[in-house]
């Protein structure tokens, strides 16, 4: 691998919280201490097989052992990732440059310019809020989201526009926002805190695009500011998920009630104080008493989401875990499906947790 290449995967893997990475893939582990302090346990040695929890590594470095037999395998983040996922070097590349832009990194465009920026008040690109003179764009009615729907989230179209910001040099850069769907991120008091630029041409290198300089979404909560107050939330995974999760909900009166809200990837954050979790207990002391997820339908979403319900459940909240067709999102289905998941979810326990990895054979 050639120097830079290497030098940004380095990046990469020094921005990944290895314990987020864990609860995206849905890899089993439980909490410990160690000399050198927070410990994950993992379930299951990638390396020779064994279950029996023998895999320890360290929350903060990443570094661990397997401490089953004749095994002793060394982890790093990198070893411990590639050998969990077994695919090629150059897909476990790309899946870790994924996973460091989800939790925040940014990759340098060219070696000249600065990596890092000055931020300030966040404005968002010249754009016009949706409905536009009470017409709805066919690149949202095509997914089946009306007007009123991408008028609650704020959604808006950027035609032609720009998102300025400075070096920490003081440089003027821009990032071209033309022919995009700009999606507002608020926390939970209604502020702006970041957004994404989702591209409707089908032509763009990149189909999103987020502001530099600030916070990664994978920090906040998704809608979180209209679910204030609500006993019942629904957590999707991305924005447009989200959006399918409030178009079935509000076909049924007696659902209208479910506030939809997103957590950017098949994990929740925690372990911070600005944390998805923490907005979630942030949520729970102004009503909340409910959360249902429904992430996609495949097995390590599935997993995924047990692990979360599981940790939700122990802060005193009662969790759901909704199962959607074998890999479909709820983006992906018809409306009356993703009811008719939301209606058959169960609340988990730990005893429910693991019939239900049994039945699907998770385990």
């Amino acid at each position: 691998m050639a120097g830079n290449s290497n030098e940004e995967l380095q990046e990469a893997l020094g921005q990944i919280d290895i314990e987020a990475w864990m609860d995206r893939e849905g890899v089993r582990y439980r909490h410990t201490t160690g000399s050198r302090g927070a410990q994950l346990n993992v379930k299951d040695c990638p390396c020779c097989g064994n279950s029996n929890y023998k895999v320890y590594i360290n929350a903060e470095t990443g570094l661990g052992n397997c401490f089953h037999g004749d095994c002793e395998t060394k982890f790093n983040k990198w070893k411990f990732i590639s050998a969990q996922l077994g695919r090629s070097v150059r897909e476990t590349v790309e899946h870790v440059k994924q996973v460091a832009r989800e939790q925040g990194w940014r990759p340098p465009r060219k070696k000249s310019l600065a990596t890092s920026v000055e931020t300030g008040p966040l404005r968002l690109p010249a754009s016009l809020p949706i409905p536009v003179k009470g017409r709805n764009l066919k690149y949202l009615e095509n997914r089946n989201i009306s007007a009123d729907v991408a008028e609650y989230f704020d959604m808006r179209i950027c035609v032609k526009g720009q998102f300025e910001y400075r070096s920490q040099e003081g440089r003027r850069m821009r990032q071209d926002y033309s022919n995009r769907i700009i999606l507002p991120v608020f926390d939970l008091e209604g502020d702006l805190v970041s957004f994404q630029g989702r591209d409707i041409t089908g032509k763009a290198e990149k189909k999103y695009l987020f502001p530099p300089g600030f916070a990664s979404t994978g920090s906040h909560l998704y809608n979180g500011h209209n679910a204030v107050g609500a006993e019942h939330i629904c957590a999707g995974e991305g924005v447009f998920d989200v959006a399918a999760i409030k178009v079935a909900l509000d076909q049924e009166m007696s659902l209208r009630d479910v506030v939809p809200v997103g957590t950017f990837g098949k994990h929740l954050s925690h372990g911070a104080e600005d944390s998805q979790l923490a907005k979630i207990m942030a949520l729970r002391d102004r009503g909340l008493k409910v959360v249902t997820i429904m992430w996609d339908g495949e097995k390590k979403a599935i997993n995924a989401a047990i692990d979360a319900g599981l940790l939700l459940r122990s802060m005193g909240l009662t969790a759901r875990v909704a199962v959607l067709p074998p890999d479909k999102d709820p983006n992906e289905v018809p409306a009356s499906v993703v009811r008719e998941c939301f209606y058959k979810a169960v609340a988990i326990t730990p005893q429910v947790a693991a019939k239900m990895r049994l039945a699907m054979k998770l385990l």
